[in-house]
């Protein structure tokens, strides 16, 4: 007897690290069990030094994550419902915070808790058959996986009431000028355009890019001059650091060889 396919599955392409939500046949809602996975994951990519970035997706073409099972919610009291988004909270802050930059490759679907997940990653690289929603106020009830400050932070207040309040699916063209999605792809070229997007990330140096990334990320949660201070105290402690020195040594040295250059041309040219 074959065992059942995992919920969850990890491939490592480079400096990248995919995991991929696999349940196509429910497009790719949650199910539980699926957040102590997705949890788990990450706790594999922060361990290893060769990955550099994490990419989320949904398996197969319709969905990046359609939402939370629905079968599953509906059986919840009002005790478990708390701790189910408590727990959901908890990942997704983990993503939100974590080290490494994330990226939500959005291949189809991405709605209500699979829109909350996507909301927490850093980017979001959709495809141009993408759609984007909050349907829960269409069920009576409302986002709870931290839809609705997420939201806030990534799209402004209007906007956020917007999908928040109407429940519309909204079409990636319609989400163009919104400010969550940072590139917009065909379908065929998703992966691709994805991967090369994670591959300017990754040449950085990581504590340099995790030390950049929460100073950007207190930025919104923060007052200025508290955000400043931690900006500087961030700055300082990468700075401390060998690569630091060593990326302005190394940038120094390549434009005084570009003059050089360009000074023996510049000779040359007036013998």
């Amino acid at each position: 007897m074959s065992a059942a396919p995992s919920m969850l599955l990890s491939e490592q392409a480079g400096a990248v690290r995919l995991l991929t939500v696999n349940r196509p046949d429910k497009l790719n809602a949650f199910a539980p069990g699926l957040l102590q996975l997705l949890d788990a994951a990450l706790d594999a990519a922060a361990a290893d030094e060769a990955t550099r970035a994490v990419v989320i997706t949904g398996a197969g073409s319709k969905a990046f994550v359609a939402g939370n099972d629905l079968e599953a919610l509906v059986q919840l009291d009002p005790v478990a419902a708390y701790r189910d988004m408590v727990a959901g909270h908890r990942v997704f802050k983990r993503l939100h915070e974590f080290a490494k930059p994330t990226i939500a490759m959005v291949n189809g679907y991405a709605l209500g808790g699979g829109f909350e997940l996507a909301l927490a990653c850093d980017f979001i690289i959709a495809s141009a058959t993408a759609r984007f929603g909050f349907p829960e106020i269409q069920l009576d009830t409302m986002p709870g996986w931290g839809g609705t400050q997420l939201a806030v932070q990534k799209m402004g207040l209007t906007r956020a009431k917007e999908m928040v309040l109407t429940g519309r699916h909204y079409a990636v063209e319609e989400c163009r000028d919104f400010g969550f999605i940072n590139r917009i792809a065909s379908p065929e070229n998703l992966r691709a355009e994805t991967f090369a997007f994670a591959a300017s990330l990754t040449a950085h140096h990581p504590f340099a890019v995790e030390m950049a990334k929460l100073a950007v990320n207190r930025a919104v949660e923060l007052p200025l001059h508290a955000g400043l201070e931690f900006e500087a105290a961030s700055y300082a402690l990468n700075f401390g650091a060998p690569h630091a020195r060593a990326g302005i040594r190394d940038f120094l040295a390549r434009s005084d060889a570009k003059a050089r250059r360009s000074a023996r041309a510049s000779s040359t040219v007036f013998k």
